[in-house]
């Protein structure tokens, strides 16, 4: 009975969940399509008028994985995109759906790492989450990224704790459906057989073999397509780093980039140039910036960027109190669950302090945090015997 009771909250946050997600599709205030938004949708369009896939531009290019724009491309070919808006409010309904997912897998990790007070509270806190919400009315790769994120953690927790080549086979191809929307979580990969050869110390070749069989035949088509169209191999997409490497060189935001002077060609490479000019002239301010700089500004606030002030106020201050007893749950590394968590989130943060730091980047961040806040709340729980006693490592199918 107590485990149903679970099962009920859970239900119970999936329902309000998807209805908060739809009322907002039907009655937020949406603004017109900028930026990567109307990139996205262009591209869509573009592609199903002309057969032409290409970002920004009307000649084929390889500037963005083929993800997003493919969910794109499918909606508007079902719904059509004349006029516009149904086509954009049968996108954001159908994410309202896809979103939610996240909140069942989130809980299932929790509960699969830790216990189920921990999960139920990390589905919590993306139930409500207004971040959460809010990216499931735009066009951009957010909510379908991260319901396919949160399947790929769920099949690497698997590995580790049953290692069975059925995990193995799902790692992988969700690991390339994730990567074909969002390529930074590539090195991701590694992180499970990781703690296979630390436990172990043996490295499962053939499950390794399955696993990235796997992930080279979802990926197949997109390489192909490059090879055919530019006669090269492009693993994941070609040309689109430079500008946020680039734009992550101006420490503190001074403004010491002349973009006029720059060609778009020639982005990643002045990027580069950059950080070896800057870390040698003033090493302190550049490390200062490339470490705590640039955390904080992808942590301080939460992406979220239509609610009254006075609530986004108080938003922010709840926002830190949750990212601060995260953070400080995480790194305590009390045991593997935890330890598994803070690898996972380190090695997304360090990639991401290589560009410009922006709020957005941290979307796929905040899972692991409210995981840890899920465990430190759940614990300091147990401690003064409001909920039951339940171990977090000596029971194997509630801990790494």
């Amino acid at each position: 009975m107590k485990n149903r009771r679970y099962v009920y909250y859970l239900v119970f946050l999936i329902v309000t969940g998807l209805a908060l997600r739809l009322f907002y599709a039907f009655r937020g205030n949406h603004a017109a399509l900028i930026f990567d938004q109307l990139e996205y949708s262009k591209l869509a369009i573009q592609y199903l008028e002309k057969g032409i896939f290409a970002y920004r531009d009307t000649s084929p290019n390889s500037l963005v994985t083929p993800g997003y724009p493919w969910f794109l491309i499918i909606v508007y070919r079902l719904f059509g995109y004349q006029p516009l808006d149904h086509a954009l409010l049968a996108v954001r309904i159908i994410q309202s759906f896809v979103s939610v997912g996240a909140i069942g897998l989130i809980y299932l990790i929790g509960k699969h790492l830790f216990n189920r007070p921990a999960g139920i509270i990390a589905a919590t806190l993306m139930t409500f989450y207004p971040t959460y919400i809010w990216t499931t009315s735009l066009l951009t790769t957010e909510t379908l990224f991260l319901s396919f994120f949160l399947a790929l953690i769920y099949s690497q927790i698997k590995i580790i704790q049953n290692n069975r080549l059925s995990n193995h086979l799902w790692m992988g191809m969700l690991l390339a459906i994730t990567v074909l929307i969002r390529p930074n979580v590539l090195p991701l990969a590694i992180i499970p057989y990781l703690f296979l050869w630390i436990e172990n110390r043996k490295l499962y070749l053939p499950a390794i073999g399955l696993s990235f069989s796997a992930f080279v035949l979802v990926m197949l088509p997109w390489w192909i397509r490059n090879i055919v169209t530019f006669h090269e191999f492009i693993l994941l997409a070609n040309g689109g780093s430079g500008n946020p490497l680039l734009g992550g060189t101006d420490p503190y935001f001074r403004q010491t980039i002349d973009w006029s002077q720059i060609k778009e060609e020639d982005q990643f490479n002045e990027g580069i140039r950059r950080i070896k000019q800057g870390f040698s002239e003033d090493p302190w301010l550049w490390f200062r910036w490339f470490t705590i700089g640039k955390f904080m500004v992808l942590f301080k606030t939460p992406y979220f960027y239509t609610l009254p002030v006075l609530i986004a106020n108080v938003l922010v201050k709840l926002h830190l109190i949750f990212t601060w007893v995260a953070w400080l749950s995480l790194i305590s590394c009390r045991n593997r669950s935890l330890r598994f968590l803070t690898i996972s989130l380190v090695t997304l943060l360090v990639i991401h302090l290589l560009f410009v730091p922006d709020v957005r980047y941290s979307f796929g961040m905040y899972p692991f945090l409210m995981l840890g806040f899920g465990y430190a709340v759940s614990a300091a729980l147990q401690i003064f015997s409001l909920i039951p006693l339940q171990p977090y490592s000596s029971n194997k199918n509630q801990s790494l």
